[in-house]
């Protein structure tokens, strides 16, 4: 499973801001690729709520297929 971080957003971002690790964690939720989470296998977000320590934290698992299936259906 692949596994994105996402910071709190500040000026000058972090790292690369490609969402890859916690030094380079999207800049807030506007960064976020939404299609990279969603292409190829599942996908897990962190979400790091304090932007000083990666001890801070929740999980997000998004599950686009469901979606994906029933946007299709309707």
């Amino acid at each position: 499973m692949r596994i994105f971080y996402v910071r709190p957003a500040r000026d000058g971002g972090y790292g690369r801001g490609d969402g890859t690790s916690y030094e380079h964690a999207w800049n807030g939720f506007t960064a976020v690729d939404w299609q990279k989470v969603r292409s190829e296998e599942p996908a897990t977000v962190w979400v790091c709520g304090n932007g000083e320590r990666p001890t801070d934290f929740m999980t997000v698992q998004v599950e686009l297929s469901y979606l994906q299936e029933n946007k299709l259906a309707a």
